[in-house]
């Protein structure tokens, strides 16, 4: 008969346990992830997604550099051909002489923290985008403006910060710079072509999200 030491016993256990943790670690989430780092990535409003592909795109994506963009885009921005500046920076580029665009983008760009549950974004920057469609290439999207804003331009949004899962709940008076969650419009202190551009976006979020009472506190990460 042969029996096993305590001591190779405890090795056996041992070992056994680490292979049962390998084998199981793949499909635990990491319980050391800050929630400033489950917040990284993409995330679309949920109301938006439902209005259809290419009705709109709200997104807020937070980088691990401390960086933020908030996205509004879509087909209503195909309203950017008739501003004059517009045509006049798409001389050069792949989508002159187009007829009618796609659509365009809104970027609000800056940098956010996160303490506890209270959420900050700070804009100091405006890009905005037009996209169309080109034989052989297809969907190309070129940058018409960037701008950095001056101190009465740069805005400030606060949010109290849900995260469960893959659900995002942001909550704050604004839906985004220029828009309040009453549904009211906000001044931003834009000037020239790249407040039309805004302006077009308040106005959509205002009418098709804030004001038919959509959800404007949901997000999925993308």
């Amino acid at each position: 008969m042969s029996c096993k030491s305590p001591h190779r016993r405890y090795l056996s256990s041992l070992v056994g346990a680490l292979i049962a943790l390998a084998g199981c670690s793949d499909d635990t989430e990491d319980p050391v992830r800050s929630k400033a780092q489950m917040l990284y990535g993409t995330w679309d409003l949920r109301a938006a997604r439902d209005m259809g592909d290419g009705d709109l795109e709200f997104s807020y994506t937070f980088q691990a550099d401390g960086s933020v963009r908030n996205r509004i885009g879509g087909a209503f921005l195909a309203e950017l051909l008739d501003i004059e500046a517009v045509r006049d920076a798409l001389d050069d580029e792949q989508l002159a002489g187009v007829s009618r665009l796609d659509g365009g983008n809104i970027n609000w760009v800056g940098t956010w923290s996160l303490t506890g549950d209270s959420l900050t974004v700070d804009y100091d920057m405006l890009i905005v985008e037009v996209f169309g469609s080109v034989p052989i290439l297809g969907k190309v999207t070129v940058p018409v403006f960037d701008e950095q804003l001056d101190p009465a331009a740069q805005t400030t949004l606060g949010f109290t910060c849900t995260l469960e899962a893959d659900v995002l709940a942001l909550r704050g008076e604004s839906l985004s710079a220029g828009v309040d969650v009453a549904g009211g419009g906000e001044s931003v202190g834009l000037e020239g072509p790249i407040s039309q551009a805004v302006d077009l976006a308040v106005r959509f979020l205002g009418e098709q999200i804030v004001g038919q009472g959509l959800d404007t506190q949901t997000f999925l990460r993308r």
